[in-house]
């Protein structure tokens, strides 16, 4: 039986990319003030950081309801194919419990909702293995083993200027913060069983940036079998900077993977401008 690959707009997989894929992408919201506007549907990256520099008030985001996820379920379902879904970090949103309801829903289909403890590119990374698989034609259960390694083997190091976003948004504790601020400490963060934790505390952010390279090359024994992805949020030459500076230290091995991806609205209001982080996984 065919199986469907589901996710949410955290995964970074612009609408264009998913409809050519064939993977269905459930949004999260961005709420300024009174409305709500569905990540890269209703508010694009261009429209989102406008704003973020001209109001006064500052986004929160929110995760999709049970209905969002019961609709895409539905479309795959009743086309008899089986359904894995694949989420944000449960310590990070409540977006898998929105989206176990909905599977509760559909009596006698195959939904299997698979918690990535990612976000961003290391979500799109596990949603599109997931689906390169279903187009060969893997069953559920090879897929989901397949997402287990990924998860096993991903890791995530990231330079955030502006603590301020993720402290006001509950992504890291205030004291990281406040210490930070207090020593003119600047940390390196990262993702540790998906939530996201100080990994190294360094005096300046270009340091910052050389700790999260060293960190990322670590996490890659063969750079031949390694894949990077680098993310930024409104910060194109930072990113490139930090993927030419990769390439210089790959000493001219090619890895499977190396991209550069802005992150989309829900995970900017999070992280704020100018952050810059390395997906790594082999």
């Amino acid at each position: 039986m065919a199986v469907g690959i589901v996710t949410d707009s955290t995964s970074d997989i612009e609408p264009q990319l998913a409809d050519r894929l064939g993977i269905t992408v459930v949004p999260l919201f961005v709420i300024w003030g009174d409305r709500s506007y569905r990540d890269y549907v209703d508010l694009s990256r261009r429209e989102f950081y406008r704003r973020l520099a001209s109001e006064a008030e500052l986004p929160k985001t929110s995760q999709p309801s049970p209905q969002m996820f019961e609709d895409a379920f539905a479309l795959l379902a009743n086309a008899g194919q089986e359904i894995v879904c694949i989420t944000i970090s449960s310590k990070l949103s409540g977006t898998v419990n929105a989206a176990r309801a909905a599977a509760g829903r559909f009596e006698g289909a195959s939904i299997t909702v698979f918690d990535s403890l990612s976000v961003a590119g290391g979500l799109g990374m596990q949603a599109r293995i997931a689906n390169d698989l279903a187009k060969s034609g893997a069953r559920t259960d090879q897929i989901v083993r397949a997402l287990e390694n990924e998860r096993r083997a991903q890791r995530l190091y990231a330079c955030i200027p502006d603590l301020s976003h993720v402290v006001r948004t509950g992504r890291i504790g205030k004291a990281q913060a406040a210490i930070g601020t207090l020593m003119k400490i600047v940390p390196v963060i990262s993702l540790h069983d998906g939530e996201v934790v100080a990994e190294a505390q360094v005096r300046t952010f270009a340091r910052a940036e050389e700790t999260m390279i060293d960190l990322a090359l670590k996490n890659v024994r063969d750079i031949a079998d390694g894949r990077f992805l680098v993310m930024h949020t409104n910060a194109p030459d930072l990113a490139e900077n930090v993927r030419g500076r990769l390439v210089h230290r790959f000493a001219g091995v090619k890895p499977k993977l190396l991209e550069v991806l802005e992150a989309g609205p829900v995970i900017a209001t999070h992280g704020g401008p100018g952050a810059v982080g390395v997906f790594s996984a082999q």
